[in-house]
């Protein structure tokens, strides 16, 4: 079974880190820094450059619309599922394995991302949260996979599941993207 993820100190430690960038931005240092930064997102601005920000938040926009759009199809994978251990399970079970793979290519692609440094947190804690989704995603076509009928297998219960860790990957995607808005409101 997979764990349900809760990050409810995420949102408000990048908001306390926005504001602590931005009071530190503020105070006395009015002139231009005195060293060229070396990264992307200059230590220099919370949001760093305006172009580097515009990369990125089209990157990130790019790799959560993917994530979307592989977790509208975990209910679809367990959907034709029989009662009884058949092709059906079998067939589930190679769509979940599809489906884990391509979250693992969509964290990964977010875990390449630089994100200014306010968002770092959020963005780690996305990324650890697709990963532990895909461990349920794993768990259950594992399950299907065995031909054992048990609690997990069966069909409500799968079906639940499907739905539940969807629901998960949708809220990760709402906490990347409100912190994103929190960062632009600045």
């Amino acid at each position: 079974m997979g764990t349900r993820i809760r990050l409810p100190g995420v949102a408000a430690l990048a908001l306390a880190t926005i504001m602590l960038t931005a009071t530190l931005v503020g105070c006395g240092n009015a002139g231009a820094p005195s060293v060229a930064p070396s990264t992307i997102y200059p230590e220099t601005s919370p949001t760093g450059t305006l172009p580097a920000l515009k990369a990125y938040l089209d990157d990130v926009e790019q790799v959560l619309a993917q994530a979307a759009a592989t977790a509208t199809t975990l209910p679809d994978a367990v959907q034709g599922l029989s009662r009884t251990p058949d092709h059906t399970w079998a067939s589930s079970a190679a769509q979940l394995k599809s489906i884990s793979s391509q979250l693992a290519d969509e964290a990964a692609a977010l875990a390449a991302l630089q994100p200014p440094p306010a968002l770092q947190p959020v963005q780690d804690a996305v990324v650890t949260g697709i990963q532990a989704t895909r461990k349920g995603i794993d768990e259950l076509a594992d399950a299907l996979e065995s031909g054992v009928r048990s609690a997990v297998t069966r069909r409500a219960r799968a079906r639940a599941t499907a739905e539940r860790l969807k629901a998960q990957l949708d809220g990760l995607s709402r906490q990347l993207r409100g912190a994103i808005e929190i960062l632009r409101g600045q």
